[in-house]
């Protein structure tokens, strides 16, 4: 089923807050790269954990993805702005990685000592390895990301039931879990759209959010094609 359309104007940066507002249980987000949409989510995904204690996933394709630089990357931006400084009140000022997880830190340059909080407010999965974590359990996640969805390349070989039994491991039988799954470009294929019954995705206009549903509970799907950003 799906909704009305609805346009904006072009913001400056990505906001999650038009597509928040429909209040979906899932969020595919696409549109042009840079403009902000990891940026946002991960975001969110902080200000949850701040304010409720709820944990992160954070979703790709291939393991390489959550290795080295790459990972220890996500939240550079994070910190560089001050946001991880500035929303815990000058406790932590860095996200410290390892081992698939994130935490929150203080790191003294002057000492060089690091204090990672206790608990990884954001935990990494990667599809072509999701069979190991069949027998995990993770009941504090409660927001979702997967990020780079769609590819150029090539999907993994029934990629979408891989996902699919990641999303059951995670979630369980809770309901208060928000999946975003991000993408910046739409190709002649894609198993996500095909599957979860996406029909008008390829038509869409730029700054439009079409609302469906999916699966047997009929869980909403709210589908974004971003804006073009104002560049400064």
């Amino acid at each position: 089923m799906k909704q009305k359309k609805e346009k904006v104007e072009m913001p400056k940066f990505y906001s999650l807050s038009r597509i928040l507002a429909k209040n979906a249980d899932y969020n595919v987000i696409f549109g042009e790269r840079s403009n902000g949409k990891t940026y946002a989510t991960l975001l969110y995904g902080i200000k949850e954990y701040l304010r409720t204690g709820k944990q992160m996933a954070y979703i790709r394709r291939w393991r390489e993805d959550l290795r080295g630089k790459r990972a220890e990357s996500l939240f550079s931006n994070h910190v560089a702005n001050g946001v991880i400084e500035d929303r815990t009140n000058g406790k932590f000022n860095e996200v410290f990685y390892v081992s698939g997880k994130w935490f929150l830190s203080s790191y003294d340059p002057e000492t060089k000592k690091r204090v990672p909080d206790n608990v990884p407010f954001c935990f990494g999965f990667c599809l072509s390895e999701q069979e190991h974590e069949k027998s995990s359990s993770y009941p504090n996640i409660t927001t979702i990301v997967f990020d780079e969805f769609l590819t150029r390349r090539y999907y993994l070989p029934d990629e979408f039931m891989l996902y699919m039994n990641l999303l059951s491991t995670i979630i369980r039988q809770r309901n208060d879990v928000k999946v975003f799954m991000l993408g910046n470009t739409v190709n002649q294929f894609c198993p996500y759209f095909t599957e979860m019954g996406l029909k008008q995705v390829r038509v869409m206009e730029q700054g439009t959010i079409d609302i469906y549903k999916f699966g047997e509970h009929g869980a909403t799907v709210a589908v974004e094609y971003c804006s073009t950003i104002v560049k400064q």
